[in-house]
């Protein structure tokens, strides 16, 4: 037996009430975008940045090869 989609449980699944207050479904906001930039994505990318730096200067300095992208300038 299928349900429609006017019946009640998929209404439920729509709208929460708590207390007598409806609760709207979770969704990303622009302040969620901006959280996830300010504490993840830029915390990871200025690590990937010190640890890229970091082996380039391991690779140039004793080793004396090249590192990654910088092969094709040199």
């Amino acid at each position: 037996m299928t349900q429609s989609a006017d019946s009640p449980s998929s209404q439920a699944e729509k709208l929460a009430e708590v207390r007598g207050h409806r609760i709207p479904k979770r969704r990303f906001t622009r302040w969620a975008l901006y959280y996830f930039t300010l504490y993840i994505v830029l915390p990871v990318l200025a690590v990937s940045l010190l640890a890229d730096a970091f082996m380039y200067f391991l690779f140039t300095r004793f080793t004396d090869h090249c590192y990654a992208l910088f092969c094709l300038f040199n």
